[in-house]
């Protein structure tokens, strides 16, 4: 008998313990309502085994989640159902508010983010296509220009004194060209033989200046003579905008032993130039006993006597030196002569005298 009141006395417990939970559970219910009043009611629930599916998907429900029905409206719990639809649910006490708030937002925020980066990649690789295809059109038809001034030069320029040209071409643009040349000395061996310094120097002079007058009065050329016989490069040259044209020569073969007249002979024409005023070489003589050049060069422009004066003495000096360590040089390389001084004279387009300069090698200044 004791045990059976006992019983009915947990039961009555048990019962109003569902009974205040299901009012506290209303209670904060009603709390996530704005302006909702704060009360309490006992009331009556129905569990009926409710059920929580989100997307296709069921949502497992712990015994203290279960959704319950009061008048015909199913319950709930926000936590339950915020965190199912992959929300945060906070409760706040202490303004008894529920705040709900998505995961996706955030996600959706990163999404559009990234597509918005993306977006701008596109954009620059659009135009960086844009750009590479204006490029690929703009070499295309500089490659066709290339292609006609090789026919123009294998034309005009179809062999050097008695030596064929096999062919010429160009690659490049107006910035910088490079040029190849091609001879076989398997046949010409002897006509290449008998060319002087000179020779190839003023055919290249030519060819160089029509290409900078096709392409650009700036253009850099770089270029080589070959032998397919044996493809060796007998010839480098270079020139680079108005500088003057640069030549070696390669071919030791053909130019190894080469003697004092050979090299004098060979700078006759060549060409200098002192600031803007250019010059061409009509005399040289070298004293190898005392190890000095005189070198006369005649004014190409017409009005070289005026404009003489108005060069500075600086550049006069600085233009006159280079010009004597050139001539040292090819003295020393073509002929292994050891120059100490040179003297250089300059005349105008009447043939008088300019100025004239003494240079020592040693310490590379006029004296």
């Amino acid at each position: 008998m004791q045990l059976t009141k006992k019983i009915m006395g947990v039961f009555a417990i048990s019962k109003r313990f569902l009974t205040l939970l299901f009012v506290l559970v209303l209670t904060i219910a009603a709390a996530g309502f704005a302006e909702a009043s704060v009360a309490t009611k006992q009331v009556k629930v129905n569990y009926s085994d409710i059920k929580l599916v989100v997307d296709g998907k069921a949502v497992s429900i712990l015994p203290s989640q279960e959704p319950f029905m009061l008048n015909g409206v199913t319950y709930v719990p926000l936590r339950l159902a915020g965190e199912a639809l992959d929300c945060y649910v906070n409760w706040q006490g202490q303004t008894k508010t529920v705040n709900i708030s998505s995961k996706s937002s955030a996600q959706v925020i990163s999404l559009m983010t990234q597509v918005k980066q993306k977006d701008q990649e596109i954009t620059t690789l659009k135009a960086r296509v844009a750009e590479l295809e204006k490029q690929l059109e703009q070499e295309k038809a500089a490659g066709e220009d290339l292609d006609d001034l090789e026919d123009e030069l294998l034309d005009d320029y179809d062999t050097l004194e008695d030596v064929e040209i096999d062919d010429i071409t160009l690659d490049g643009d107006e910035d910088e060209v490079e040029v190849e040349i091609e001879v076989d000395l398997g046949d010409y061996d002897d006509e290449w033989n008998d060319l002087n310094d000179n020779d190839i120097e003023d055919w290249l002079e030519d060819l160089v200046a029509d290409i900078q007058d096709e392409l650009d009065d700036d253009t850099e050329v770089t270029g080589v003579i070959i032998d397919t016989d044996s493809d060796d490069v007998l010839v480098d040259f270079e020139k680079d905008g108005d500088d003057d044209l640069d030549v070696d020569f390669e071919d030791e073969d053909y130019r190894g032993g080469s003697d004092i007249e050979d090299v004098e002979d060979s700078l006759d024409g060549d060409r200098y130039s002192v600031d803007n005023l250019d010059f061409a070489v009509s005399y040289v003589n070298c004293d190898e006993e005392d190890e000095e050049v005189v070198v006369y060069l005649d004014a190409e422009d017409s009005d070289a006597s005026s404009r003489w004066s108005d060069i500075s003495d600086s550049d006069k000096e600085n233009d006159v030196e280079d010009i004597c360590d050139d001539i040292v040089d090819i003295f020393d390389d073509d002929a292994g002569v050891d120059v100490e001084t040179v003297n250089v004279y300059f005349y105008d387009e009447n043939n008088q005298l300019l100025d004239n300069f003494e240079y020592d090698v040693d310490s590379g200044e006029l004296s």
